[in-house]
This record gives C-alpha cells, structure tokens and sequence, in this order.
C-alpha cells in the first residue's frame, strides 16, 4: 500500500513526458539540445545498431507500437493479432521466449517485464502509442557496460516525438480479418481511437494523450485428439477435422478457443522542462485492459446438429468408425482477464560545466489490479454446474507486483582536457517483486472457496512469489589511438540478490551473486566511408522472479515450476561489423558468435511437468547483411533489407544428452525483412513490406516435425501494402492489407490471416 501511495503522490506532480532526442529547428522553435540523449552515447558506437523514423513507419500498417520493430534485421515479434498482450520478442540468438533477453525503453522508461518469463514476459507495448512514435532504434547485444546482460539479445529504445507549437491531432483506424477453419465463416474486426493535444507554454513543452484499441482476433487454441478407445456404444457424431498434430501424431481436431476479444485504453501525460543548466522530465501512463474468450467453437455435432461440449463420441464416417476421442473439460473453459497498469517517471539533466554531463532518471510500474478468471468448463457442457459447484474453475490475481529503477550517469567527451578521451560513469538500482495468486474458483457464484483451497498445497493451487533486486556501478573509457584507429573499453559490476521467495507455506532462504562483466571494442575507420569494428563482451543474466519463484500448478501433468537454485546466464559475445557508405545510402555486414552456459529455458518432463532448468550450453553463429538506399535508380523509391542466418546449436545438456546438438527452440536459421516506399507526388505515397522467417522448432529435441498445424513453428513470407493520400495538410487517409496472401502459418498459434486496415488522421493547429 505504502508503495502504491508513493507512486500516486509523485504522479500527481507531473504532467507529461518527453523523448529523449530532438530534432534541429522546425516549426520556427528554436533548437534545444537534450543532455539525455548525449549521456552514454557511447553504446550505438560500440554496438550494432538500426534505426527506423517515424516517416518510414508512416508507410506500414502499424496498429500497435511492436510493429515499429517487426522490420529490424534479426528480429522477430511475435504478434499473434492487433491488441495481443503476449507480443514476446526475440533477437539474433536470443528467441522469442527468452524475453529476459531483451530490453525495451520509451524516452528512458522501461517497457520490458523482467517479472515473468515466456509468452507472460512480453514487454508492455501497449503503454506507449504507435502515434507517439518518433524513431525507433534497435541496439544488438550487451557490449555496452551501460545495459546489464539482459541485453544479450539487444536493446529497443523508443523515442516519442517532441511537443511542439499547440496541435491537436485525433486518428480513427478500423480492421478486419475474414476468418475461415472448421465450420467457421467470420470476419473478425476492431477499431483504434488516437487523440492528443501538445503545446509549448514558454520553454514548458507538454503532451497528452489518449489510445483506445478494441479488436477480436482469431482464435488462439486449436482442440486435438489422438486418444483412441473401440466403445460401441459411444454417440456417433460429425464436424470433425482429422489431421496430425505438429509431432505426426494422427487424430482430429474438434474444436478451437473462438475469437479473442481485447479492449485496452490508454491515458498518457508527458511534459519537459529545461531550466538554466537543468533539464527535467517526466511521464505518466495509465492503462486498463480487458481481454475475454467467451465464444469457444465446438466443431462435433449430434445427429440434431447441436455442437458437443465434453462426451466421449465415435466418429461416424472415420475407417475407424468405433474409435473414441475424449477431450477434458479445461479445453472449452472460459477466460476473462482484467488488468490495469500503472507506469511513471521522472528525470533530470544537468549541464555541470562545458565537459561534464549528468543525468538521473526514476521510473516506478505497479500491477494495480490484474486478475485472470477461468471457468471449470464450457456453459453449454452437461457438467458445467457441477463442475463449478466442486471448485474446478481457476482465478489467478497478482497482488503487490511491480518495479522501481533508478539509474544515475555522467559522461565526458574531453576527459583530461583531451579531445582523445571519453569517461562515463554510472549507477543503477532495480527491484523487483511478483506475488502470483491462483485459487480454485466457482465461476456461476463468484466466489473464492478461500476457507479450503486457497492457498492451500494439497490442491494444487499455492500462492508463491518473491523479489528480486540488482546494484551495478559501470563505466566506459573511449581512446583515438590514432585518426583511423579508436579503442573502447567498458565495465560492469553488480550485485544480485533473491530474496522473500516462498511457495505456499514455505519460506525460501535468500540468496546473492556477484559479478564482473568487461567489454571491448576496437575500429579501423579504413578511409572515409569504410569501417571495421570488433566488439567482444561478457555478460550475465541474472534469473528473474517467476524462474525462481512461482509454482503455477494446474493439477498432475500441467505444472510449470520455478528453481530458486539458479544460476545465472554467463557469455562472451563477438562481433565483427563490416560498413560502406553509399550514395544516399548504406551497406553493413555484422558476424557474431555467442557462447552462453546455463542457459535458462523451461523443459518439460515425462510426466507433463514443465520447470525452468540449465540447458547446459548453447552456442549461436550468425551473419547479418543490411542494405539500405535511398532514391533508387534516381526514382522517389526507397529500398530497405536485411537478411540474417543463425545457427543456434545446443552443445552440452546434462539432463538429457538427446538434445545435444538440436536447434535451439523458436530460432529460424533465415530471417529476412524488405521494406519499399515510394512517394510519387506531395500527395501520394505508397509502401510494400515482405517479412519472411524459416522453419524452427518448438522442442528442445525438436521433435515437432509437421508444418501448417497447430502447435507448429512455421516458415512463412508476409507480404504487406500500405497507400497514403495526403488530402489538405489537415487530413490524411491511409489503406493498407497486411498478409496479402492470406498465408496460412503458425508461430505455434496461428499468425492472422489477411487483414484489411482503413485510418483517417486529422491535424489541427502545428
């Protein structure tokens, strides 16, 4: 409570935030330099980095702020529908459900939810507007001492655009997905609502807003069966599907989740506020989500054509015409889930003198409520009553969930008096708490049945959390060797702690870790538009709360179970990056290699039991090519593309030696993103996106062989259009269709088919 309080308190002093870069003089402003953004600028030097601006966004069919990053190289998003709260991302030899991996910031403040791991560790996209957007940068591996080794994958800031002259601006987007599996005919369709209002009141800039996206998308689960039982007596039935599933296995598929509705609203304030030496800062971001699957489609019908919800049925028609297929009554269940969320910041910028520049920033997140209902089975079921009478609904809430982070740094570029050396120095504080509830429930009245199972070991249903806190100093040291010659050097030391972790009754002593890790970068800047750079660094990631901790038990065969034993992550990075300027335009060639031992990956037992556990080691190989050209052939045409190979081998597991040498799960060996934009006239502008991904795995034995199933890791080639017509300086229309081809493709959920997408976006004043 007392920390809910402290972050309303400070909310209310602010009014808005502000991005972190601004632009030279437009709009007659006069230009104002943020010393943010010159602290530890050091990090896009020594790392490979991309950049796509707001202008080259405006060209794609962006509904959510994920899609500003699903056309960096090496980088994947797995956004299942418009408004998925599960958008996990992956990059380079980090795949998409080692979100810990990652970082996402806006404007300094972190996105990524270092609580949880896997599909629930998706960074919170939705706290940011896709309309607030200025420039996304995306920075690749931990060889900044700045990042700790969360960044093993990379780094994506997110940089808002600056408040300028009083504007006022309102967007009304609408979609719509045809959807056609089983006996399924529908169009699935939503609509976004942008509006915000921004003014400079003398050298106060300020920014407010509101996002509103309420969508169905496909559904999510398809319902299979390969169990298989003669019983004469069963109730002959039609509307199956038979099929395989992703591991061969024969059966028939009978029913799917129904469509996923998401409703989240978004309140934002920013302000910023540069006074003599001093700049300051803040943000304030509010938002409540509701998300519901209420319309789950049973495919089998009886003779009468009524759909069957949890009986044992014979297959009329099937060569097998006695076999039964039994499906649990959790496969229809119904899901709710209400969650709000509560994000602030504020920072400060100091110019201390013409060499030294500082910077603090504080941010607080807090689950304010988020409670997740499952009913025990589906309404229409024979056994629905019963079932919620004995308790066999499931409600988890968290409770006191949240973070707090303080970073404070300082940097000069003329160390010594010399214009060769640059020193930055920095502090940083995290912490972290989780506390996962999950009770059985009776949907029908409501209630907790908290007097006998909550809580309670026996039934399966333990509460369990923990914290978990970080302290690291860090520094860099930059040298010109000589004019063609530069030398970085970096530094990191923290200090982890696990603490508070119970499950249940039980009470988990805590434990520490410290930890150095050195970074190296050296470049040859070969003539004028030619460089080479080596970066190599160590990194540790540290486990986070839900590996340790949480015990989320759903009865015999469907638990997934934290390790407070962990160890953390430990790598050496490399990186040798080749760069050629062009004419208006760029070629680079990245070749990396990771090596990463105990890495933390949840394996699945014999018996179902899932639990977070070492893989042992698993070593990456990759290269990246990147071309990026402007006016094309001396035609208005733009051209962006990458192309990226990986290898990501496993290479010790002591658990089960089998998975030695398998592909590590969730990593296409290719991926490839091309961008096209062509601006015909001040009035027209048309854009062509082509994403394409190879097959992967979902297992660590990668047994899961089918494609085009349920439960599969696809390839797939995702072709997009967009057209903008620029009617007055006021008013601007947008068309687009996403998945041109309607690729049927699974990132084990299906990716959405074909999707129309109208926008209309109105300016008045700027």
């Amino acid at each position: 409570m007392r920390s809910r309080l402290s972050v309303l308190t400070l909310s209310c002093l602010l009014l808005s935030s502000i991005p972190l870069t601004t632009h030279a003089q437009r709009d007659g402003l006069e230009e104002v330099i943020v010393i943010a953004d010159q602290v530890f600028n050091e990090t896009g030097v020594v790392s490979p980095t991309s950049t796509l601006t707001a202008a080259e966004l405006a060209l794609t069919n962006m509904t959510s702020t994920e899609d500003a990053v699903a056309f960096a190289p090496s980088l994947i998003v797995r956004k299942r529908f418009i408004g998925d709260a599960n958008g996990v991302v992956g990059i380079r030899g980090s795949n998409m459900f080692q979100t810990t991996r990652s970082m996402v910031f806006v404007d300094g403040m972190p996105l990524h939810y270092h609580l949880q791991t896997r599909y629930r560790g998706a960074p919170r996209w939705s706290l940011v507007s896709p309309s607030e957007i200025d420039q996304v940068e995306v920075v690749y591996g931990p060889f900044s001492a700045e990042y700790s080794g969360n960044a093993m994958g990379g780094v994506i800031n997110i940089q808002t655009a600056n408040p300028r002259e009083s504007r006022g601006v309102v967007e009304m987007g609408y979609f719509a997905q045809p959807h056609r599996y089983g006996d399924n005919n529908d169009t699935l369709d939503g609509y976004r609502t942008f509006a915000s209002y921004e003014d400079r009141i003398g050298d106060l800039g300020v920014f407010l807003s509101y996002n509103r996206l309420d969508n169905s998308g496909q559904p999510q689960s398809h319902f299979f069966s390969s169990n298989t039982t003669d019983d004469p007596t069963a109730e002959a039935s039609i509307g199956w599907l038979e099929g395989t599933d992703e591991m061969g296995n024969a059966g028939v598929y009978f029913g799917d989740s129904g469509a996923e509705s998401t409703l989240a609203e978004l309140y934002k304030g920013k302000f910023f506020y540069p006074r003599g030496r001093l700049q300051w800062r803040g943000s304030v971001a509010y938002e409540t989500r509701r998300r519901s699957e209420r319309e789950q489609n049973s495919f089998i019908r009886d003779a009468d054509g009524t759909p069957i919800f949890d009986r044992r049925v014979a297959l009329a028609g099937s060569d097998r015409a006695y076999d039964t297929y039994a499906f649990g009554r959790s496969r229809f269940q119904q899901r709710e889930q209400q969650r709000d969320s509560f994000l602030v910041g504020l920072g400060v910028s100091i110019e201390a003198n013409d060499d030294w520049l500082g910077d603090a920033f504080y941010s607080n997140f807090r689950v304010l409520d988020d409670v997740e209902v499952r009913s025990g089975n589906h309404p229409m079921a024979p056994t629905f009553v019963t079932d919620n009478q004995k308790y066999r609904a499931r409600i988890t809430t968290y409770d006191d969930t949240g973070w707090q982070i303080f970073d404070l740094k300082f940097s000069n570029d003329r160390w010594l008096n010399d214009d060769r050396q640059q020193l930055s120095l920095g502090l940083h504080y995290d912490d972290y708490r989780l506390n996962y509830i999950v009770d059985d429930y009776n949907t029908i009245a409501g209630l907790r049945d908290s007097d006998e199972t909550d809580g309670d070991p026996s039934t399966g249903r333990a509460d369990s959390g923990g914290q978990a806190n970080t302290s690291a100093i860090f520094a860099h040291y930059g040298l010109e060797l000589t004019p063609s010659w530069t030398l970085d050097l970096g530094l990191r030391y923290e200090q982890w702690r696990a603490d508070e972790g119970y499950l249940g009754a039980q009470r988990i002593l805590p434990r520490s870790e410290s930890a150095y890790s050195p970074k190296l970068s050296l470049a040859w800047y070969v003539n004028e538009g030619l460089n080479v750079r080596y970066s190599v660094a160590r990194a540790l990631r540290f486990p986070v709360v839900e590996e340790l901790y949480v015990n989320d038990s759903q009865g015999a065969g469907a638990a997934a179970i934290g390790d407070p034993t962990l160890a953390p992550e430990a790598g050496v990075f490399h990186n040798l990056g080749f760069s050629k300027l062009l004419d208006d335009g760029e070629l680079r060639l990245n070749l990396f290699y990771e090596e990463v031992d105990d890495v933390i990956f949840n394996q699945r037992a014999s018996n179902g039991t899932s639990t977070f556990l070492p893989v042992g080691a698993v070593i990456t190989q990759g290269t990246e090519f990147i071309w990026q050209q402007k006016k094309l052939w001396s035609l208005p045409l733009d051209v962006r593309f990458n192309l990226t190979y990986t290898d990501a081998k496993i290479t010790e597991n002591v658990f089960n030696s089998n998975f030695v040498g398998k592909q590590f799960p969730r990593s296409p060996s290719w991926r490839s993103h091309l961008m096209l934009s062509y601006r015909y006239s001040p009035e027209w502008a048309m854009g062509a996106t082509v994403r394409y991904a190879s097959d992967s795995y979902g297992t660590l034995d990668n047994s899961d062989t089918v494609d085009r199933v349920f439960g599969a890791h696809d390839s797939f080639v995702f072709v997009a259009t967009t057209l903008n017509w620029q009617i007055s300086p006021q008013l601007k229309l947008t068309a687009g269709i996403d998945n041109l081809f309607d690729q049927q493709a699974y990132v084990f959920h299906p990716w959405p088919g074909r999707t129309y997408h109208f926008q209309a976006r109105y300016q008045i004043g700027g």
